[in-house]
């Protein structure tokens, strides 16, 4: 199972166990500023989709934190 969740969590970055740490930043930080629940609420977009991007930001971040112990950047 650990070897799942960690390719899940590659997943989630857009990336793969291959991608450089440069590419997984880089993937990182597009996803946050995508989902950021203060950019969603700035286009005023309904609450049901305030809610998913707050959900999505959380898990962008805890797989980022993941991969980040796991590679010790």
């Amino acid at each position: 199972a650990y070897f799942r969740e960690n390719d899940s969590d590659y997943r989630m970055l857009n990336c793969t166990k291959q991608s450089s740490t440069e590419e997984i930043k880089s993937n990182y930080k597009k996803l946050v500023k995508e989902f950021h629940p203060d950019t969603i609420i700035s286009k005023g977009l309904p609450e049901e989709f305030i809610d998913f991007a707050t959900k999505r930001f959380q898990e962008i971040q805890r797989a980022y934190e993941n991969i980040r112990r796991e590679r010790g950047f």
